[in-house]
């Protein structure tokens, strides 16, 4: 009798070993496409910025940028390992920025966000506009500088052209940051 439970349990963990390898490259897979892992339990935190998801030996620890129920692919940082992993976000991150003689620090994380996600995102190219440096941005040791005749933002000798709403995002947070 105790010999067939042996087997038993033993049968039962090497099935979920083999389905754990399966879902755990499955998700991989996913992810790296940046899709949502499929075969995982979904936790999401209690102000919404960091979701956890558990799967059969692995997790996935996902940072968003804009909101819980914005698309997978809105990420600010995804890392995938095993259950005992520990992945946090730096927990200061402060943006300065100089115009007019002034200058001011973002230290709220919406606006450090949504301010990362215009700068990161924007596809620079090396066409630089004859405006005038408005703004002086600094954030992560990296400098750009915002031009708002342009429309434009210039990071060393290559520049990229922001729509109206995301030059207005910026300005209405420097404003509401004096």
């Amino acid at each position: 009798m105790k010999k067939k439970i042996c087997i038993s349990v033993g049968i039962v963990l090497i099935i979920l070993v083999v389905i754990g390898i399966i879902t755990n490259y499955a998700d991989s897979g996913r992810i790296t496409t940046g899709h949502e892992p499929k075969y995982c339990i979904k936790i999401v935190s209690n102000d919404g910025s960091k979701v956890t998801y558990w799967g059969l030996g692995y997790k996935v620890i996902r940072y968003v940028g804009v909101s819980p129920n914005e698309p997978y692919k809105n990420n600010i940082g995804a890392k995938m390992g095993s259950w005992f992993m520990k992945y946090d976000l730096p927990n200061e991150r402060i943006i300065t920025i100089e115009y007019d003689g002034k200058t001011i620090e973002i230290s709220n994380y919406d606006d450090i966000n949504k301010i990362y996600n215009i700068l990161v995102n924007s596809k620079y190219n090396s066409e630089i506009c004859d405006g005038i440096n408005t703004h002086k941005i600094t954030m992560d040791n990296e400098v750009y500088y915002l031009k708002e005749s342009c429309q434009e933002i210039q990071k060393g000798d290559k520049q990229a052209k922001i729509s109206k709403e995301d030059l207005d995002v910026i300005l209405k947070i420097i404003d509401s940051n004096q």
